[in-house]
């Protein structure tokens, strides 16, 4: 199943390895999503920045929705 992980950007499900959240240096929710692109032996990442930690956690919430459906 596809997930929109933002705007025109879409991952298949199965191919998202790991997802991870942090603070960086300036107090930012930086969500990244660790993926595997068409070959095996590379790995892609997907950085996306909040301000505010609820955002971080509505943007969480929906990708877990989105790929427990899968």
């Amino acid at each position: 199943m596809l997930v929109k992980v933002d705007g025109g950007f879409y991952l298949n499900s199965h191919h998202i390895i790991a997802v991870r959240i942090s603070k960086d240096v300036h107090n930012a929710f930086v969500v990244a999503v660790e993926y595997t692109p068409n070959s095996v032996q590379s790995t892609g990442l997907f950085e996306k920045k909040f301000s505010v930690g609820v955002d971080a956690e509505r943007y969480l919430q929906s990708l877990h929705k989105i790929i427990g459906q899968s």
